[in-house]
Formats: structure tokens, sequence, C-alpha cells
């Protein structure tokens, strides 16, 4: 069994889904109905309560659930339970000693009841589970999350303090690395030997090895002998960015820490207490920013900004779980130490919030290569002649995304919804606002949008409205809601209900809301989960100086063949096509539209469906976030022949293309 963790908060389809619990056991007997078997399988487990935390690895528990299959490849599958389901049965008659360190541990740093103390055992020994899901996800934007995963980086710092300190006792070198390799099996069995720390463990050692033997030139070999053994065992490895990260971060230690050390000055126990993590923070933080699937400008500067202090903490750390049960005051003062350390961290990851998600740079990209390049070189001169490049793309919003005529932004929120009709500089009208505010803050940012005159929320699902919490109340006029909905109250009087009848203009903007008619009409329902809500969506047709849009919320077939029926809408140009592209749609709605809009990410639906797609390409071009990113759409011409082009993101931070 693990320590319980706490998931962060997700939305999935119409519904807001809070921080929970989750944990790995051994299962070992399955009961249903009259039947009863025995396994010994790993199993996921999910709870929906945050008291569960109360229990350890090693307990005997029992609890009831629904199965699921798990798409984790180190699991037999994920059990959902209730934690008022859940009751402990036996607890082992010695626990083990390290566990019980590990234990103490954690409650003298719970006891600080701050988030910087909740760091302290996941940095020591990899216990996570006092970290809250904000600060958790603070960590991983700020990328800075693999601190709290015991690393090579843990292995070395602890070693190369063991060793350092027992040059007091011991001369010889012969029996420090003996008493130093010792102490570091039983760190092992502190954090516990699951595969990722002994992998670490394996990596580390033998940069280690080379190290306290006076051969260090041999750690490279050492290294290679180390990543061909753990591929030989399991090929499969080669693909998990836990491995990926230990070969970077021993690669990391290898190669740079030695150069940093040697340009500090004082003890080498300092030198190396910062150049360690340091170097491996540094090898580390591009392939981080590149599992968060963007690159946060910050993210190399904080990590080097707080690798001072990781060694420090790491040490004290370390020192209190030795001293939690013997000395427990001398820990307790450990630990408030180690805090002062850890409020740092938290203070910088903090920054992250002020540094730009870049998700597509062609300006980002030549500044490396420009870097790069002048780092080889002596010469001034070239990188001079490589910023004039960067000074006239940075200068020129035509080769940038969305580029300084876009009028329609569809962004890239995952699976949910949120477009934006421009109506000024920096200003939108916004509709929708997706399923995450993180998502939605960077999409306005990408469109540079600070003020929105109007906000419709089309119906009360929450991958639809959750993301309006990123939004300030300062920075919006009013608010559209087809019944009252959410917790409003943050906006006061900018929020009303709306229906079909109601128009009104933004800007050059004309806004027509053509459906419901009332909220209490009633359709046939489809398989999924709200088709009444869907059904009484907020549809908008927009003119925007003779080009329409028709923006149609989650409308399903019945909905829409109302609407056909009580409008015309042989004159819309551009559709927002319905519910992320669901197979059940009146496909006469699309007949006359040029281009298609849908806003879609990874889900478990189908959507978009491929006959759907199909169809829609017969007619005219279908735009996918999950597949192109954000969008932005202009045009030239008449508004009888208007010629439409597009510009997209990417979902790749390095791609950027036009149409």
């Amino acid at each position: 069994m693990t320590d319980p963790n706490l998931t962060r908060p997700r939305v999935a389809g119409s519904k807001s889904i809070p921080s929970r619990i989750t944990f790995l056991l051994r299962l070992e007997e399955v009961s249903y109905a009259t039947e009863r078997h025995k396994f010994r399988l790993p199993l996921r487990i999910i709870l929906d309560g945050k008291e569960a935390r109360k229990f350890n690895p090693g307990d005997k528990i029992t609890l009831s659930g629904r199965f699921n299959q798990s798409k984790e490849r180190k699991v037999a599958g994920v059990l959902y339970a209730k934690s008022t389901s859940l009751e402990i049965i036996s607890e082992p008659l010695i626990r083990n000693s390290l566990d019980l360190l590990r234990v103490a541990l954690r409650e003298r740093a719970e006891k600080l009841n701050s988030d910087s103390s909740s760091l302290i055992p996941g940095m020591v020994i990899g216990d996570t589970s006092l970290q809250s899901a904000e600060l958790t996800e603070l960590m991983r934007k700020a990328g800075l999350a693999h601190l709290t995963a015991v690393s090579g980086a843990n292995f070395a710092i602890v070693g190369t303090f063991i060793f350092n300190l027992l040059a007091f006792l011991f001369p010889n070198r012969r029996p420090r690395v003996l008493v130093t390799s010792v102490s570091l099996v039983l760190f092992v069995f502190l954090v516990r030997p699951t595969p990722s720390v002994l992998r670490a463990a394996l990596m580390t050692g033998s940069y280690l090895l080379a190290k306290f033997l006076g051969r260090e030139n041999q750690a490279k070999n050492a290294l290679a002998t180390a990543i061909l053994l753990l591929l030989v065992i399991n090929p499969l490895q080669a693909l998990e960015p836990g491995f990926i990260l230990s070969v970077l971060g021993t690669a990391g230690l290898i190669y740079l820490a030695p150069r940093i050390a040697s340009r500090l000055s004082g003890p080498a126990a300092i030198r190396d207490l910062i150049s360690i993590p340091l170097s491996a923070s540094i090898f580390c933080a591009p392939y981080l920013m590149y599992l968060a699937g963007s690159m946060n400008l910050g993210t190399i500067l904080i990590n080097v900004t707080v690798s001072p202090v990781i060694g420090f903490i790491t040490i004290l750390g370390f020192l209190a779980t030795i001293f939690a049960i013997p000395i427990p005051y001398l820990a307790d003062l450990l630990v408030y130490l180690a805090d002062f350390a850890c409020k740092w961290i938290v203070f910088v990851s903090s920054w992250s919030e002020n540094f730009p998600d870049v998700s597509s740079s062609p300006l980002l990209i030549l500044l490396a290569i420009t870097l790069f390049v002048a780092m080889r070189s002596k010469s001034r001169r070239i990188l001079i002649l490589g910023l004039l490049p960067l000074l006239v793309i940075s200068s020129n919003s035509s080769l940038t995304f969305p580029g300084k005529n876009w009028v329609i932004g569809q962004c890239d929120v995952g699976q949910g919804d949120a477009l934006l009709i421009r109506v000024g500089e920096k200003e939108a009208i916004l509709f929708d606002a997706g399923p995450d505010p993180k998502l939605l803050e960077k999409c306005l940012s990408n469109f540079g949008i600070r003020y929105l005159p109007l906000i419709v929320l089309s119906h009360e699902h929450a991958d639809h409205y959750n993301g309006i919490s990123a939004i300030d109340r300062n920075a919006v006029g009013q608010i559209w809601l087809n019944h009252p909905f959410v917790n409003m109250e943050e906006f006061g009087n900018k929020a009303r209900v709306v229906s079909a009848g109601f128009s009104a203009s933004v800007g050059d903007v004309k806004l027509n809301v053509i459906w419901p008619r009332s909220v209490d009409e009633t359709f046939e329902s489809i398989k999924g989960d709200g088709s009444l809500e869907n059904n009484r969506s907020l549809v908008i047709r927009a003119d925007l100086s003779g080009i329409e849009i028709l923006i149609t919320g989650d409308i399903e077939p019945g909905a829409q063949e109302a609407l056909l029926r009580e409008n015309d809408l042989s004159e819309i140009d551009i559709i927002k096509v319905p519910h992320h592209g669901s197979k059940y749609q009146a496909i006469n709605l699309f007949q006359s539209a040029k281009r298609f809009l849908i806003s879609v990410g990874t889900n478990s639906y189908g959507h978009p469906d491929h006959e759907l797609i199909r169809q829609l390409q017969s007619i005219g071009v279908v735009e996918r976030t999950d597949i192109s990113g954000s969008i932005a759409i202009s045009w030239s011409g008449n508004q009888d022949k208007p010629v439409f082009s597009s510009r997209r993101l990417g979902k790749e931070w390095w791609k950027i293309s036009w149409q």
C-alpha cells in the first residue's frame, strides 16, 4: 500500500469533480453477492473524502465500491469507493521501524500546518500526502513538481552528506564508502523500494561510487551501464517520464555538478549541497516543460532560484527523520528550520503566475538558437545578427498568433467550450468559459484580451462555465445566462437571464438570442449526462458586419430541429458545432455554412464523431481544437464572397500554421 494523496480537482463532462484521495494497495480478496475470490494484484483506489488520509501503508483495510478498468499499466484496475465504506481491520503487530520514522516526520510537518511545511516529507522521503491540490498544481506549473518525487538528487545529496560527515571519523575512503553505501540502502527502504526509487538509486549509485572512489571519469560509463541494465530488464521504461527524468538528473550530476562546484567557494560539503540539485534541475527543466504541454518561460529561472535551498531542506529533513523518535524536540527544531527554506520555494513557485506560458513561438525558437550559437562563438557579431530577426518578428504581428486581423477566436480549453468574438483593441465577447480556469486564462492571454464587455454562459454544465473563476469581476461588463445558476455572487448584478427574442449590440457585433423559447421545453433524451440542460442552451446568432456565426452550446437533435423550423439559418457562414461534435446532430442544420468550429479535447464520449466530420468536410472547412489548438479566424473581401483564413496555434509548442 502506498501513502494516500490528493488528486487535482477536475471537470468530467457536465460535472465538477473535487479533489479525491488516491493510493495503491495489494488486492487480496474480492466478494460480490455470495461469491468470494482471492487475488494478489495491485489496485488503484480513489476515495471521495479526505479523512482516509489517516491510515498508513501496512494497514489491512476493507472497502466497497465500483470497479473499472484502468489505463495505468502498473495496476489491474481502479476501484471508486466512498470513504465511509473504508474500515481498518488490522495493523501490523510490529510496524516497520522505518515506517514509524516516516509517520513521525509527517506528523511533525503537519503540526506547522502550512503549505511550505507540507513540502518537507515530499522533498525528503517522497510523502506528498500533506500537500493541498492547489499547492501541487502551483508546483506543477512552476516546473517544481519533481522536487517532491524521490530522485537521484535525493540520493546524491544524502550520500554526499554522509560521506563528508564520516570524514571526521574515518580518514580512509574505503570505510566511508562502505558505511555510506549501507546508509543509502536503508534510505531506499525509508522512502520505500518502489521501482522508480530503485531505478533512481541504481543510477545515482553508479555516479556516487565513482565519485567516492575518486574515479569520477568512470561515472559516465557507470551511468551508461545502469541505463542499459534497466532497459534490458524492462525496455518500456524508455517511454516513461520517470525514467527519462532519472537519466537527465543523473547526467546533470555527472556533466554539470563538478563544473558548478569548482566555481563555488567554501567547504566541499556546502558546494555539493548547492551544485547537485542545481545541475539536476537545469538538466530536467526542459523536459519538464515539455511534459507540461506548454513552456512557462520562468521554469528554468525558478528551478535555478530554488536550487540552493534544496540540499539544505533534504539534509535537515533527513536528520529530522532520524531524530523524530529518539529526540523529538530536536526533530521539531530541524523541521522548523527546513520550513523556512520551504517558504522560499512556495514564494518562488508563485512567480510562475507572472511568466507567460508559451504554446507556440517562433520568437522563442530563434532566441534559443541564437543564444546557443552565441555561447559557442566568441564573436559578438553573431549575437547581433541573430537578434535582428527576433526584432523583426517581435515587431510584426502578422507573423505571430493570432495575427492582427483576427475576428473569431476558438480557444483550446480541452473538453469544453470557449469562443471569442473580437469587438475592440484587447476586448472581446466570450461565449462559455471552458472547464479549466488556467486554460481559459491562457487563451485570453494568447489572444491579448484584457476586457470582456459580455460573457455568455450557454448552460449549467461545468465544461462550459467552470473556467469563469479565472476572470476578474472588474474585467467583465455583463453576463448572460439561460437560467439562474452557478455561484455568481462575485459578479453581483452583472448577471442576467435571457431567452429567445432578446437582442443587443456590442460594438459592431449584433447579437440575437434565438433559443431557448423557455427553460421548460423537453425533447427526447439521448445517452449522456444532461439532455434537459443541453437542450436549453443559449443559442446566439451573431452578425459581424455581414458575416454571421451561429453559437450553439450543446443543443441536441430535437432542439436543433425546432430551431430550424422557427428560424431561417440559410445565411449562416460559420457554426460552432453543438456538443463538441457529438454524433447526435440534425445534419440539415449545417447545410449553408462554410466553416465549422469544434471545441473538443481528450474524452471518453467519442467526440468528435468520425462520420459527422466526414459529412461536414463535404460541406465546408472543419477546424478542431484537439488537432489544431486555439484557432483564429479572419476574412477579407465583401460579405457576399468573403475569403476566410485561419491561423492555428498548434498543440505542440513549436508549431504555428496558417491557411
